[in-house]
Formats: structure tokens, C-alpha cells, sequence
């Protein structure tokens, strides 16, 4: 981290499958043709990124930036992180936070968002019906302690 922000960069992962701005850039492996470039909305994503961008650009909902956080315990940008980089950038509409549950990444943007965030968020965790204790899709996705459940709040 250190190094990237030597050379005014960020380190987006690891294990994460990349950011794109549609129309304007791509780094990583997600698929430009199911972004929807659209400058007056701002979107920071997480795990499902995928599938999260797929159903809004078939809703009509664009995406200035999308970015797949990753799901290893040791990660680059950080959900707070990308919520940041949102609220400075330019034509910002809203965010959408989606993850699968385990860990605690995403309480922590939730707490953020409350005392932080002024522009419109919505959130999704997936995971509703699985087991504590057992680890999900990615080396992170682990619920432990009462935490990194799918919990109203």
C-alpha cells in the first residue's frame, strides 16, 4: 500500500477482479459489455460485482465506476476506501455496496456510510440462509464471533 501511494496510485484486490469505468477505462478481467457508462451515477462494488452491475444496466442504471473489492482478509481498497473515492468524484449520484456475508468489511462501511456519507447508498449482503462457521466463496467470506452476518441494521 505504502508503494502504491508513493506513486499516487491504488491497489484495487488482491483476488478481486479488477475496476472499470465504462466507456473510459477497464483494469482487470470484468466484462465491459454488461457496464452501462453513465456520468452522473457512482457506484463502488464489491464481491458480486458482476451480477450487481448486470441488473442495473438492465434497469437502466449506469455506472461511472465500478470496483470489485475482493474478498481475501488482507486487501487493497478498502469498502470505505471506494465509498471515499465516490463522494469526491465528479457527477456523483449514489452508491451501491453489495457483498457476500463473512467478515466484517462491510459493518464497517455501514458505520461509515451513517456518519459519513451524504449522498443515497444502498447495500446488499448475500447469504441470507448460510451456516455460522462456515467459510463461503472467497478466503474472507467466514462468519465468526456474531459478525460478518447478513443482519438488518
Amino acid at each position: 500500500m505504502e508503494r502504491a501511494e508513493a506513486f499516487s496510485s491504488r491497489l484495487i484486490g488482491p483476488n478481486c477482479p479488477g475496476v472499470i469505468s465504462p466507456g473510459k477505462a477497464k483494469v482487470g478481467i470484468m466484462p465491459g459489455r454488461i457496464h452501462r457508462r453513465l456520468d452522473r451515477h457512482r457506484f463502488a462494488v464489491g464481491d458480486l460485482t458482476y451480477e450487481a452491475v448486470y441488473q442495473l444496466t438492465q434497469r437502466g442504471i449506469g455506472q461511472s465506476t465500478a470496483i470489485g473489492i475482493g474478498g481475501d482478509p488482507i486487501v487493497g481498497t478498502t469498502h470505505v476506501d471506494a465509498l471515499q473515492a465516490a463522494e469526491r468524484g465528479p457527477g456523483h449520484g449514489g452508491d451501491h455496496l453489495d457483498r457476500e456475508i463473512g467478515g466484517t468489511a462491510e459493518e464497517t462501511a455501514a458505520e461509515y456510510v451513517k456518519k459519513h456519507v451524504k449522498k443515497p447508498v444502498v447495500g446488499f449482503i448475500a447469504g441470507q440462509t448460510a451456516p455460522p462457521g462456515r467459510r463461503m466463496g472467497h478466503a474472507g467470506a467466514i462468519i465468526s464471533g456474531g459478525q460478518g452476518t447478513r443482519r438488518k441494521r
